[in-house]
């Protein structure tokens, strides 16, 4: 039932929704109930303008009627053992229940430099060396293909073909970006129609999503936008199982005026106060994106080639921080993981990454006292 699209003959009987709202929703990209799932009440009225109790009302009277098929828990177990993209870092797999898990948005950010663009060729190169297709959106214009190829190690002629499963396409602003993943849903929802599912990919890779978002206006245009493209990535997530991994970057903000009274040697009576800055690290966008993600990655730079990658933000794991280095062939684990739930403070100054020294963990959405 959830698979029946809103304009087709059955549906109309029903009389649950006006049709000029059911045109809307076809725009928009909503054709049946496993596309309206992926909105909230509040994320329906913001995008369509609704009162938020008629959004309220529209998800429990579509739901009601049209209820999705249950599962039990062994057979979603089955069925995700195998959806599964394993890295090269063994602790990440194990803490992670085997890799990177499909049918999730998840978020790679750092700063420039960190090393979230060799991550993600990484895992495309793990991809085509298990026969698998992947996409790759470039907006930053970083990618090599090259680097591509020196990452899938020993690689020869009769390998070749491989590198035709990866996909990729540039995009320069917010609309050519959503452009690419408008095209990217239909033909998925064509290979879907036909039984075409081995055809399909398994990894959608976007690096990154702050750059097209430079380029648009600021403010109220530029969190619907955000808004579309989560939407829109989620959709592509859950309904394809597709592992869509998206780069972002950090910024410095400001916590608050911190004020400080200095006492004058002469003049114990008169005190002058100074406005002190206290700043931290913080994942770009905003907290409503923040709050988007089903799994936060943090990678912060620690020399030539050494990284630290952080599991910020995981149902599958606690907060655990993975020491590694960048190579030629790809990455490499270095054995000093540390779990950041429990660790205390070490003598070695590096073994605390510098993005997770803040108290308000806004990087990865936790709290650290080191």
């Amino acid at each position: 039932m959830s698979f029946i699209t809103f304009t087709s003959s059955h549906f109309t009987s029903l009389n649950l929704i006006d049709n000029h709202l059911l045109e809307r929703f076809e725009r928009a990209g909503i054709k049946n109930l496993i596309d309206l799932s992926a909105y909230t009440p509040l994320e329906l009225s913001f995008k369509f303008r609704l009162p938020i109790f008629d959004a309220e009302q529209i998800l429990e009277k579509l739901f009601s009627t049209l209820t999705i098929q249950s599962k039990n828990v062994y057979d979603m177990l089955i069925q995700t053992s195998s959806s599964y993209i394993p890295t090269k870092l063994p602790t990440l797999n194990r803490y992670l229940n085997g890799g990177l898990r499909r049918g999730l948005l998840i978020e790679l950010c750092g700063s420039w430099g960190s090393g979230k663009t060799q991550f993600c060729l990484h895992l495309t190169a793990q991809c085509c060396l298990l026969g698998l297709r992947s996409i790759y959106i470039d907006t930053e214009h970083t990618f090599s293909s090259i680097r591509l190829l020196n990452m899938m190690g020993n690689f020869n002629s009769e390998q070749e073909h491989l590198l035709e499963l990866v996909r990729t396409e540039t995009a320069f602003d917010s609309d050519s970006l959503m452009n690419i993943l408008i095209q990217i849903e239909n033909e998925l929802e064509d290979e879907f129609k036909n039984n075409k599912l081995d055809q399909c990919p398994i990894l959608l890779v976007i690096d990154s999503i702050a750059a097209p978002l430079r380029m648009s206006t600021m403010g109220y245009m530029r969190d619907n936008i955000l808004l579309l493209f989560t939407d829109r990535a989620k959709r592509l997530a859950t309904r394809y199982n597709l592992l869509v991994l998206v780069t972002n970057q950090v910024t410095t903000k400001r916590r608050s005026n911190v004020l400080t009274e200095k006492t004058d040697a002469h003049k114990t009576s008169n005190t002058s106060k100074t406005i002190g800055n206290d700043f931290y690290m913080s994942v770009a966008l905003g907290k409503a994106w923040s709050y988007s993600v089903n799994v936060r990655l943090a990678i912060s730079y620690q020399g030539d080639t050494r990284r630290q990658l952080i599991v910020g933000k995981s149902i599958e794991s606690p907060g655990y921080s993975i020491a590694f280095r960048i190579l030629t062939n790809g990455l490499e684990e270095i054995e000093e993981n540390i779990n950041i739930n429990t660790q205390r403070k070490s003598s070695k100054k590096y073994l605390v990454p510098k993005l997770i020294q803040a108290d308000e963990m806004h990087l990865i959405g936790k709290q650290l006292r080191p």
